[in-house]
């Protein structure tokens, strides 16, 4: 299991419903509902890191 993944599941996910968050080195660097920009930004500021990505549901949704 990935550092980023282990920060991801510590991670407080009930603010950030309907959004993508971006974790770099273990940190919530980016969030936001623009993948594209989001990813473009986060590659310019960490050109070598392989960012953890994910979209976080909303309470209701239920993932199977």
């Amino acid at each position: 299991m990935t550092k980023n993944f282990q920060a991801f599941l510590k991670l407080d996910k009930s603010k950030y419903a309907n959004e993508y968050i971006i974790i770099v080195d273990n940190k919530l660097v980016a969030t936001g509902k623009d993948i594209v920009s989001m990813l473009k930004a986060i590659h310019k500021k960490y050109p070598k890191k392989m960012p953890f990505v994910a979209k976080i549901p909303e309470k209701s949704v239920l993932v199977l």
